[in-house]
């Protein structure tokens, strides 16, 4: 007897299983697949739930705690107790830790580690070696893994986490891509004069612009530093949309939020994304670690041109000198350079944007990358019953 086609996926927040989870599950549900969603839920997500599909609330946050891994971590076994997927998957890492730890136990058949991202263990001390050992135990427990790119799978194998063979990335890497329906270059001119009338940015200024967290490990001390040294007498502007989580230079904050050529826009909702890229001449984002890099995805759809660090993710979403160029981290001279040649070389960069935008309609469009991970999700479902197949003969 065939099992069920039924997978159980699981994320920490619910922001995370929203932006790079949901659509990939409602389209393998329009495939015949039962799908249950778990995660820490709130209305938000409930309300764009599809119909038929399930959920359970699952009480984890993002920071730590031994009484909140063992509560949630035997909710997450009562539940595969009861339901019996045929596949677990999970990403971020308390939901692969609990999530890997319950489907071991339960037996459950594929169990697949969404590995969106690797810290940098070697920097981080004592601290470090006990990230590096929940990740290797999520990797060990788990059946399958799916690193993010190609440059964080061999990083995983350099590190131990788990040998050459059960890894797999997907179609160019990444999550599930961008939906270009979303980003629209016949709507840029009109989202550019909104935006900037918006933020009072003067229509013949060159923008850089930066997505994110303002943060250390993002690179923003390095950004300010680098638009510091070169923004005087010229017609720039910096734009920066996100929350600030207070980790950068005092002195360096004070200097900026005194400044009126840099603009703190604070975090603004995913919808507007769109329209805030096309305000911007250039996407700086020069982090110290990533996953992939959605936003540079994002920013490539709305043909904006990007600077960011060579590290594994970013420099494998853009083809440096064709839509981008990469930096160091770490390196505001670097970076400094590379901003005042975008700023002389306008339309040489204006193109590199057209380019990313082709690269994204190849490789990095939602749909194909939806139908890739549909079809691994087949793939090793046929393997389920190849094995049970096996052992009854």
């Amino acid at each position: 007897m065939m099992r069920n086609k039924s997978i159980v996926s699981i994320t920490t927040i619910a922001s995370t299983m929203e932006t790079f989870v949901l659509e990939s599950m409602a389209y393998m549900q329009s495939k015949g697949w039962n799908i249950t969603l778990m995660c820490n839920t709130n209305q938000h997500l409930i309300d764009r739930i599809p119909k038929g599909m399930q959920y359970v609330h699952i009480p984890m946050e993002r920071s730590f705690s031994i009484g909140k891994a063992i509560k949630c971590t035997w909710q997450l076994i009562k539940e595969f107790r009861k339901r019996k997927p045929a596949m677990v998957q999970y990403g971020t890492t308390q939901a692969a830790l609990f999530g890997s730890v319950a489907a071991w136990i339960t037996h459950v058949p594929i169990r697949i580690h969404l590995q969106w991202g690797i810290y940098n263990y070697r920097e981080m001390g004592l601290v470090g070696k006990f990230y590096w050992f929940v990740e290797w135990l999520t990797c060990k427990l788990s059946t399958d893994i799916r690193p993010v790119s190609c440059k964080n799978l061999q990083i995983a194998i350099n590190e131990r986490l788990f040998k050459n063979g059960k890894g797999k990335v997907l179609g160019k890497g990444g999550t599930v891509g961008v939906d270009l329906s979303k980003y629209p270059l016949d709507k840029k001119s009109e989202y550019r004069n909104e935006i900037r009338r918006r933020f009072e940015l003067d229509d013949s200024a060159y923008v850089f612009g930066f997505v994110g967290r303002i943060s250390r490990d993002k690179g923003n001390g390095e950004l300010l530093e680098a638009f510091k040294d070169i923004e005087n007498g010229k017609n720039m502007v910096l734009l920066l949309l996100g929350p600030d989580e207070g980790t950068i230079d005092p002195a360096l904050m004070e200097w900026a939020k005194h400044n009126p050529k840099v603009v703190f826009a604070g975090r603004i909702e995913h919808e507007d994304i769109p329209k805030c890229l096309s305000a911007m001449d250039a996407m700086v984002h020069p982090t110290y670690r990533e996953g992939f890099g959605m936003v540079l995805q994002e920013a490539m759809a709305m043909e904006v041109p990007i600077i960011t660090t060579n590290i594994p993710g970013p420099s494998e979403v853009i083809e440096e000198n064709v839509s981008g160029i990469l930096v160091p981290s770490h390196d505001s001279k670097t970076l400094t350079e590379a901003m005042l040649d975008f700023y002389n070389n306008k339309e040489k960069y204006a193109q590199f944007g057209k380019n990313g935008r082709i690269r994204v309609e190849q490789f990095f469009n939602r749909p194909t990358m939806i139908e890739n991970i549909y079809c691994d999700k087949e793939e090793l479902y046929a393997r389920i019953n190849k094995n049970e197949s096996q052992i009854k003969s």
